[in-house]
């Protein structure tokens, strides 16, 4: 299985920033890396083949050097999120059938969610996960997307997945949804995440409880 993760390089005012105002930047910094360190483990668990879509602010080596070897390491290329997410896509389908990207801030992503987007695409071009808050958490292909495919899309927005829709609706692609997961932004994000995995052991649940951010 050819996964892609989308990420930023965990570094305090850089990533999660709205998390960062209530449990400050180097915590929701350290947060982030132990989200990435959470779906790693589950990927791996998977037997997913993962290339890790870097964001190119900082050199490859710094990614490598905190995640480890064992996985591919490629820079993020495109103008906005869009672009950059068709490249990566794209690019992945020279090397295989169908490729799945999600991004870095879903540390307890069911592994079977990957499975199904896997399959989906026997039948359906497009494979899109749905998140919570109006966007989508995964997004699958067996083949490449027309440029335009986001047009439209207002990205962080809460229009982003039907918008996405709608797009494909309109270029007859045909799509299959996931469950709705939510992704890891803000306090009540993380409440919820550890309220869901109280009895687990994660990097992200074990950072969670040294925070005093379990109950």
């Amino acid at each position: 299985m050819q996964m892609l993760l989308f990420s930023k390089f965990p570094e305090p005012g850089m990533v999660k920033t709205r998390l960062g105002q209530k449990v400050g930047l180097e915590n929701a910094a350290e947060l982030q890396k132990a989200f990435i360190q959470d779906e790693l483990r589950m990927l791996a668990e998977i037997g997913a083949d993962v290339t890790m879509c870097c964001d190119p602010g900082r050199p490859l080596a710094d990614y490598e050097k905190l995640f480890g070897q064992g996985i591919q390491y490629r820079p993020q290329q495109g103008a906005d999120l869009g672009a950059r997410m068709l490249h990566a896509l794209h690019l992945a389908l020279r090397e295989s059938e169908s490729a799945v990207l999600i991004g870095s801030d879903l540390p307890d992503l069911p592994g079977q969610f990957l499975t199904e987007a896997f399959k989906a695409l026997r039948s359906a071009q497009v494979c899109l996960g749905p998140a919570t808050d109006g966007g989508f958490y995964l997004l699958s292909l067996r083949e490449p997307l027309p440029a335009d495919i986001f047009e439209g899309v207002a990205w962080s927005g809460p229009q982003v997945l039907q918008t996405t829709l709608a797009n494909c609706a309109a270029r007859n692609l045909s799509t299959h949804l996931l469950p709705a997961w939510p992704d890891v932004d803000t306090l009540e994000d993380l409440t919820a995440y550890a309220a869901r995995n109280q009895n687990e052991k994660t990097r992200t649940m074990d950072l969670v409880r040294a925070l005093g951010l379990a109950d």
